[in-house]
């Protein structure tokens, strides 16, 4: 016994030794391996935020005449042109409605499939859960012409409920995949148990498996307002009045009835849409991560 321990002891001592006796160039060239995709991924976001903040900040002319990153003389007449357009504060309301509108149906509709998937054992249950996965591989493009005829036969062509049912019948596949495998990371002991006290499947889920699956809960509501808040074609399609029409449209729409582009309003635009956003994820982050990682290993 004390002849293995002391080997184990030795053993461990090399390890520690080899593992200091890396050369310098060795540990650089580890570092360069993790650092250079991470710097070129970090670039490849950044760099593009940059530039459309900087645009935003030069008059129109200096947008055309200088491209340098550093505004010569930064204004805010793009931020104040942008708020003060009655487009931009109907479309602004438009997507915040849609977008909420969305997530909220998304999580109501997904959540009891995703939770009858992960308890409930029935014949060709897994077969039926990738099939509820082929909707997300047709573009929207692809759709375009059913959904705009279904509308205009039921009435419903121009309003923004229409927007959030065809969103939503987009994003529930994606929802119930996610959900499925965060609700198997679930312990049935402690539904179990709140069924011997006599709760019942709908307590369960109110009271225990909500609480619990809230990571991935507020996972899919934060990809579902993206979605909303992001999409364009479908816009397109199923409105025609600007009452009903969300940013991405009036952001065409701008780049349109200028004529020549106007680059600063455009960017200032561009970034009022995306600013409010990043600053809603960054507060909730952490928790879009552990719904996605716990969501994956199913």
């Amino acid at each position: 016994m004390v002849d293995t321990a002391i080997d184990a002891a030795r053993a461990g001592t090399d390890r520690h030794v080899a593992g200091q006796s890396k050369s310098p160039m060795a540990r650089f060239g580890r570092k360069l391996l993790v650092g250079l995709p991470l710097f070129l991924l970090g670039a490849w976001t950044f760099i593009p935020f940059i530039i459309t903040l900087s645009v935003s900040l030069k008059t129109k002319v200096e947008a055309f005449s200088d491209l340098g990153l550093i505004p010569r003389n930064p204004t805010l007449t793009a931020y104040q042109d942008v708020l003060a357009d009655p487009n931009f504060t109907s479309a602004f309301l438009n997507s915040v409605i849609v977008g909420f509108g969305t997530a909220a149906l998304t999580i109501i509709m997904g959540l009891p499939a995703a939770y009858a998937f992960a308890r409930f054992q029935f014949r060709g249950r897994h077969l039926l859960l990738l099939f509820t996965l082929l909707p997300r591989l047709v573009p929207s493009i692809g759709i375009m012409v059913p959904i705009y005829r279904l509308a205009v036969a039921t009435g419903m062509l121009d309003k923004r409920i229409t927007l959030i049912i065809v969103y939503t019948g987009m994003l529930v596949p994606l929802a119930v995949w996610l959900m499925v495998g965060f609700f198997q990371q679930i312990p049935r002991d402690i539904e179990e148990a709140a069924d011997v006290d006599g709760a019942s499947i709908w307590a369960r889920i109110r009271y225990i498996v909500m609480p619990l699956a809230a990571p991935a809960l507020i996972t899919i509501a934060v990809l579902a307002f993206r979605e909303a808040w992001n999409e364009f074609t479908l816009v397109l399609v199923l409105t025609t009045s600007p009452e009903n029409r969300t940013l991405p449209f009036a952001l065409f729409k701008l780049g349109q009835s200028e004529g020549i582009s106007n680059f600063p309003i455009e960017a200032a635009f561009a970034m009022i849409t995306v600013v409010p956003f990043i600053l809603v994820y960054t507060r909730i982050e952490r928790y879009v991560v552990a719904g996605l990682t716990s969501g994956s290993s199913k």
